[in-house]
């Protein structure tokens, strides 16, 4: 592909045309990047992407966890709490026989869902005292 080298006004008049032609120059060296992957490249792409599917999992299973916990600390220092929780299970099915005088046709079929929400109501709050024990006979450190 020759090389092109435009002037700093030529890029300041059409923008735009510059930029179309960047991208037009990277995604064909991607092309040609693509065409040049080894098998070996391939298990270590696939590697990756489970590693960080994962990581993904592990990070969204802690965020649950931490969210429990902050809801676990403010309930301990509210003065009222109301909790709701709401449980909806749903489901249907249908079967039929249909003819037509030729053929027959026999089917079936379901769907289900369900759903639960929580409600928290947290009303006041309360100070939490802790109490700190000193040893008197212990040497400063």
């Amino acid at each position: 592909m020759p090389k092109l080298s435009l002037s700093k006004q030529q890029k300041s008049r059409n923008p735009s045309g510059y930029l179309l032609g960047q991208i037009v120059k990277a995604a064909s060296k991607n092309v040609l990047r693509a065409k040049t992957v080894s098998r070996k490249d391939l298990a270590f792409l696939k590697l990756e992407s489970e590693r960080q599917e994962l990581q993904l999992r592990t990070a969204e299973a802690q965020a649950r966890v931490a969210q429990e916990v902050a809801i676990a600390r403010r309930i301990e220092t509210a003065k009222e709490v109301e909790i709701e929780e709401f449980y909806n299970y749903s489901g249907e099915g249908l079967i039929g026989v249909k003819s037509d005088g030729e053929s027959i046709s026999l089917g079936g079929g379901g769907a289900g869902r369900r759903i639960s929400k929580r409600f928290y109501r947290f009303r006041g709050n309360t100070v939490l005292l802790v109490e700190m024990v000193v040893d008197s006979t212990a040497a400063p450190a």
